[in-house]
């Protein structure tokens, strides 16, 4: 009889945790998700040019590639609780110093905040979730992550037009205070493993890594880097962080539509559809990539993900196209889940947290000048036509590249 206590007491464990990932994931991307619809408020009432608050973007890309150099240890030594409460307070320190800002070079602050608490925010739930679920580990992280598309579907809207009645400042205290309560009801439910308080994961008992060709890669022995790593580091870094481009262009979506003469309603549901996207991606990425594996997974979604950008370059303008264009752009957010299981084929369970924060490092070193060079030709053309075609290309080009994986040694056995 007590076997059955402790063992229904372990699923009850289970699945506070999986509750926990679900609030933590949507203050972490649902509620900042939002940030694209308020920077286009701030631009509106201020009168700044895209390129000025930029800045902005660029500075939470590269402190954020910048701290994954250290997220991996840090993540280690201190309580899953004390992470996740200091993301909640960096998310709503940058939202609320926005406040009290009165010149463009001052979002640059928020940026650096806002990178710094994403550095530490991106490994926590692959950790969790691979920690403590054995069996079907792709499903339940897409469950988990689709809460972010649910709120930022919800609240994109609600903002945009909050914005235009009450004024950007309160809509950033509204959102900061939002980001903090979800995640410290989150650190309240989060444990980092299941030994840790003596429960079993999802699907049966944790077993020993067993070496694979993806564990010989990572050489278990070391902290160093082997050629053959980087060559691991650099294939994903060029594939699967193409994806994360997608991501960065989300919030140009309601400057994109403003652009083109319609008002700041419809840009924020624009941002709407593309969260309706981003939950049915995650989901559906889930299953897929439970069925078919990480790397056939990731060549549909970079193919959906491309078509959403070829369909805005060409038919801007003629909003349903538009409304389906931004659906298959909320895809773009399954990169973060993609790059998560590709890094658990590649890598062993020991050496994983490690390992996914340094290819984690690498793709958002390739995005963090791109809010920078975004702005720049749109302040110069005038239009997003040419950068959303630039986009597709690339995207296109994963595709190949995943195809070519054999090829640079990038395979199981």
């Amino acid at each position: 009889m007590s076997g059955e206590k402790g063992k229904k007491a372990d699923t009850k464990r289970v699945w506070a945790v999986f509750i926990g990932c679900m609030l933590y994931y949507g203050a972490l991307m649902g509620v900042y998700n939002c940030v694209g619809v308020l920077i286009t408020g701030i631009m509106n009432a201020e009168g700044y040019t895209s390129s000025s608050l930029s800045g902005y973007y660029t500075a939470r890309n590269l402190f954020q590639a910048i701290g994954m150099l250290v997220t991996a240890g840090f993540l280690k030594r201190r309580s899953i609780r004390l992470v996740t409460a200091c993301v909640g307070i960096c998310t709503t320190v940058s939202l609320l110093l926005m406040c009290v800002y009165s010149r463009p070079w001052m979002w640059i602050v928020s940026g650096v905040i806002s990178g710094i608490g994403n550095s530490l925010s991106m490994l926590l739930p692959t950790t969790v979730i691979n920690a403590w679920f054995v069996k079907k580990k792709g499903t339940f992280l897409g469950i988990v992550t689709m809460l972010s598309g649910i709120l930022g579907m919800i609240l994109n809207p609600l903002v945009a037009e909050y914005i235009t009645a009450e004024g950007w400042r309160s809509a950033a205290v509204l959102l900061g205070v939002s980001s903090l309560v979800l995640n410290l009801t989150a650190a309240c439910l989060l444990v980092k493993r299941p030994r840790d308080v003596g429960a079993v994961p999802y699907g049966g008992e944790e077993t020993d890594p067993v070496p694979t060709d993806a564990g010989r890669v990572s050489r278990l022995g070391t902290e160093k880097i082997t050629l053959r790593e980087l060559g691991v580091y650099l294939f994903v870094l060029l594939t699967v962080s193409m994806t994360a481009k997608g991501i960065q262009m989300t919030s140009y979506v309601p400057q994109y539509s403003t652009s083109l003469g319609y008002p700041l309603e419809i840009g924020g549901r624009l941002t709407s559809a593309i969260m309706i996207g981003n939950f049915s991606a995650k989901l559906l990425y889930g299953v897929v990539c439970d069925r078919i594996g990480a790397w056939p997974s990731v060549q549909v979604f970079l193919g959906i993900i491309g078509t959403a950008f070829l369909l805005l370059s060409l038919f801007g303008g003629v909003l349903p196209v538009m409304y389906a264009a931004c659906v298959l752009l909320g895809f773009s957010y399954m990169s973060g889940l993609a790059l998560s299981m590709v890094a658990v084929e590649l890598f062993d369970r020991d050496r994983f947290e490690t390992q996914y924060s340094r290819c984690s490092m690498f793709g958002t070193l390739t995005t963090f000048p791109i809010p920078f060079l975004v702005s720049y030709v749109f302040d110069l053309t005038g239009s997003f036509r040419l950068i959303f075609m630039t986009y597709a290309c690339l995207l296109y080009l994963g595709i190949l590249l995943v195809w070519l994986r054999r090829r640079l040694g990038v395979v199981r056995k």
